[in-house]
């Protein structure tokens, strides 16, 4: 018996093109995510808006009371993350103290663990980075 199996390189683009089309159906399906009010405990207009930018247009760590009203509000409206376990979790993060350094201020977020939670939240729009080839 023979069975003829599609080379590694084939199988390798097979699965680039399935999580392909399974990011772009994420994607779409994104936007059809709850508009949910803004958070109310603290007046954002007060702090510079640099926490939503890309680290190439100068991101910089939000302030604490920004941090603690943005994670309070979402915990607020998703009782499966209404623990600084859950949300650590849910983060990347392997500890709640860290969200909880977070919260008080005694520690800025990494840009990443930021990030994901804006792109979470809806804040900022999911980075796309464009393959430039296909390398063996």
């Amino acid at each position: 018996m023979n069975i003829d199996l599609p080379s590694i390189t084939e199988q390798q683009a097979f699965v680039f093109e399935a999580a392909t089309k399974a990011g772009v159906a994420q994607l779409q399906a994104n936007l059809k995510a709850p508009k949910l009010p803004g958070q109310t405990e603290v007046d954002e207009s007060q702090y510079p808006r640099t926490h939503l930018l890309t680290e190439q247009e100068g991101w910089e760590p939000p302030h604490r009371d920004l941090i603690g009203a943005y994670f309070r509000h979402f915990q607020a409206h998703f009782p499966a993350y209404n623990t600084d376990a859950k949300l650590a979790a849910l983060l990347g993060l392997s500890s709640d103290r860290r969200v909880r350094a977070f919260k008080d201020g005694s520690k800025a977020p990494p840009y990443g663990v930021w990030r994901r939670f804006l792109v979470l939240t809806g804040r900022v729009p999911q980075e796309i980075v464009p393959v430039l080839a296909f390398m063996a």
